[in-house]
Formats: C-alpha cells, structure tokens, sequence
C-alpha cells in the first residue's frame, strides 16, 4: 500500500491553480471505470492477493490497487477528470483509493437477472454504486482516519466486504475462501441387474460409468445455505424408463454413509435419452472435505398392464468417496 504524505503549497490544475487553504471534506465519494491498471505487482500500492477477493454466485471483487493519505498522488488523480483537481483531505481525513479486479472467470453478465447490489458505506454514510463492481473500477471516497470504510456486495440478500484501508474480508462466506475444491473426481460407475421374480423370463438393467459431487454456499433453487454448511449435490444416472417398464428410483437410493446428513434436502430428475439425471442436494458442514456416498437403489418397477414387478436379486450398496 502506498502511503501518501505531503502537500505542496501549490497546486497545478487543468482549471488554474487550488490555494493550500483549500481541503476536500469528509465523506466525498467518487467512482468509475479504467481498464488502465493503476499500479503493477511489486509496487507499494500493489495489493492484490487471494485474501483480497470476495466472491459470491454472482460476482467477484478485488481490491488490486490501494492508496491512502493525506492527498491523492499523481499517478492516481491523472486517471479520471472528477479527481484531478482534489485539494488535500481536511484535518482528520484521509483519502482512501482503490482499483478493482475481479476473477476472470467472472463476466458483466453474471448479474442480470439476480439481486445483486454493491455500495461503500462510511460510519454510518452509504454511497450506491450503479452496479456490482467489474474489471477495472475505481472507488476513491475521504473518510475520517477513525472511521471505517468498506465497499459491500449483496448477493441474493448475503453480503460481504472488503476493508477499502487494509484489503481484509468483512463478514465473508467462509465456503468460498477455505482452499476446498469445488467439484470431487468423477466416481466409479456401477451396474445393477436383475430378473423379475413374478415374470422369471424377463428382467431389467441399468449401468452407468460415472457422476460425481460438488459443493456450493448457494443454490439456484435451494438458495443460502446456512452459515456454517454448504449444499453437497451428488450427481448421477437412473435407467427410469426400459421398454415397456417404467423403473423409478426412490431419493431413499442416495444417503450419505458418513453420517453428515439423514437426508436428501432436496431431489431433482432431469429426463435425458433413456432415463433420467438425478441430483440429490445434502447440508454438510462447509469444513469437510471428505463425504462417503451410498448408492443403493430403491425403485419401483412396474409394467405396460400396471402390474408391480418384484426382483429375484437385492441391489447392494455401491460406495463413493468424494474429495474435495
């Protein structure tokens, strides 16, 4: 962080010259936009670093840049019209500078259509940013040094912070800063057969090499998780639909034989050629980064008369670990 100190008697301007008397008071704000990076890594001001970034569903912010002092430097006031002719922070103030990033993976468009808002607040001041905060936004505002400062982001009604003097998370989701991966490896499939005991000449199959698991603070569907615990999705394949055989599976199939949760918080089938994608959604708490899954099918067969049809064979647990 570069720190700013010193105030010449006089200053150039692009409108004459400002008189030292002069001071810019608390609580100003302004904001834009610059794809022109304000400083470069290695450099005092630089402060760009994993702990630096906040993200949600919808958006990511970063603070890349960071000044604070008595008067904005040069390198900074020269990027923007409204802040080029800034007199020095009154007596106990201070400016406080900020260049933002965010996560490349992030787009402009990741918003639309979700209650996503962002705003500075100052003691007990907020200034409403026009929209959540992109590549290349700046936010410089004057505060009192005993004052603080954070640029919020609320996403689907959670919100989280960033110090604008220090970088530091405020009141952040800890799912998506404790180094767990996202998404487990692909599991091993499995395959279940079996004749019917009330028709022995006929019988039914399903084999699927794959599915996997991935966890998330937040559902399209399911919403927040609560703090704490994250949704745990387990992702697979049922044959529901062979011939003239409707073959459903119960949620009962998936369980969790680690013991994190009784049951499913939620179920959803997804028709797909020949049977149906299955998600089944859990609460885990967000600090564990090993699940054991069970997969033992509960199902109801039935036929093109309606008749329930009973197996000769039990389907036996297929076990999956998921790693994260």
């Amino acid at each position: 962080m570069l720190s700013i100190a010193g105030a010449l008697a006089l200053s150039a301007s692009a409108c004459g010259w400002v008189p030292f008397a002069e001071s810019t008071e608390s609580y100003e704000f302004y904001n834009g936009n610059d794809a022109d990076p304000w400083c470069a890594e290695g450099e005092s001001a630089y402060a760009l670093s994993e702990d630096s970034i906040i993200e949600g569903p919808h958006f990511s912010a970063g603070i890349q840049c960071r000044y604070t002092g008595e008067q904005l430097p040069h390198e900074v006031a020269e990027h923007a019209p409204t802040i080029a002719d800034l007199a020095r922070a009154e007596d106990g103030s201070e400016f406080l500078a900020t260049h933002l990033t965010t996560k490349p993976d992030v787009d402009i468009f990741d918003a639309i259509g979700w209650a996503v808002r962002s705003w500075v607040q100052v003691g007990d001041r907020e200034f409403e940013l026009p929209a959540p905060p992109q590549q290349g936004d700046w936010i410089v505002v004057t505060a009192p040094t005993d004052v603080a400062a954070v640029l919020w982001v609320e996403d689907d009604g959670r919100a989280q912070g960033l110090d604008l003097r220090t970088g530091e998370r405020v009141d952040p989701v800890f799912a998506y800063y404790n180094d767990l991966a996202q998404s487990s490896d692909l599991f091993d499939g499995f395959l279940y057969e079996s004749y019917f005991a009330n028709e022995p000449t006929d019988g039914l199959s399903c084999q699927y090499d794959g599915g996997n698991a991935w966890r998330s603070p937040w559902d399209e569907d399911l919403g927040w998780a609560a703090e704490g615990t994250v949704h745990l999705t387990v992702f697979t394949y049922w044959c529901n639909q062979i011939g003239e055989y409707s073959w459903a599976l119960d949620p009962a199939s998936i369980t969790l034989a680690s013991g994190e949760a009784a049951e499913t918080e939620a179920w959803y089938e997804t028709p797909v050629d020949g049977g149906v994608q299955i998600e089944a959604v859990f609460v885990i708490p967000d600090i564990d980064s090993e699940v054991t899954i069970a997969f033992e099918p509960v199902t109801t067969a039935v036929g093109a008369d309606g008749r329930e049809m009973r197996f000769e064979d039990e389907f036996p647990a297929t076990e999956w670990v998921a790693t994260f």
